[in-house]
């Protein structure tokens, strides 16, 4: 295993060096996937926007070795960088594409067993509920838990790994 998979960054502790930037998900009126890339700006705490949206969830909702992870959805962008306006509809479009291509998300519940060692696994490292991670979209079962765009994991080891800030990854 390489040496920096082993080190972990603290969460919310990554600032990034120059303005996160990420893709805008729509298509051009010939269908051509747009190469429009827009800055990302939070008014708000993205893990608080999660955290108050999902709000308490009951004590046994994930069991076993199960994760559920809240998709990450970035701020709705009404403008971009070049000063094109988007309508409600282009941008709803846009963040209604992160659930379904989203790879980034927040650990909400997680299974007594999960992360737990056992003889076949030995974790150097173990997520906890409130962790930002990255995964496949395809390996977690998509599902809406209060409203909010969740995926459900069979174990860890559909988890890649922590991420220190959502806008790392996309």
């Amino acid at each position: 295993m390489a040496k920096q998979a082993t080190q972990r960054v603290q969460p919310d502790t990554w600032k990034p060096d120059q303005p996160v930037r990420r893709k805008l998900n729509m298509r051009t009126p010939v269908g051509d996937l747009n190469k429009t890339s827009i800055v990302v700006e939070h008014t708000e705490d993205p893990k608080k926007t999660i955290l108050d949206a999902i709000g308490q969830l009951p004590p046994d909702i994930v069991q076993g070795t199960r994760i559920l992870v809240a998709v990450y959805v970035p701020p709705m962008v009404s403008k971009t960088a070049g000063g094109i306006f988007l309508t409600q509809s282009l941008a709803e479009r846009d963040v209604d594409e992160y659930c379904w291509q989203g790879k980034v998300g927040m650990i909400v519940a997680m299974g007594g067993k999960a992360y737990v060692d056992d003889e076949a696994n030995k974790f150097e490292s173990r997520n906890t509920v409130g962790d930002w991670v990255w995964f496949m979209p395809s390996e977690g079962q998509g599902c809406y838990v209060n409203q909010v765009f969740c995926r459900m994991f069979k174990s860890e080891a559909y988890i890649n790994g922590p991420i220190p800030h959502p806008d790392l990854i996309w």
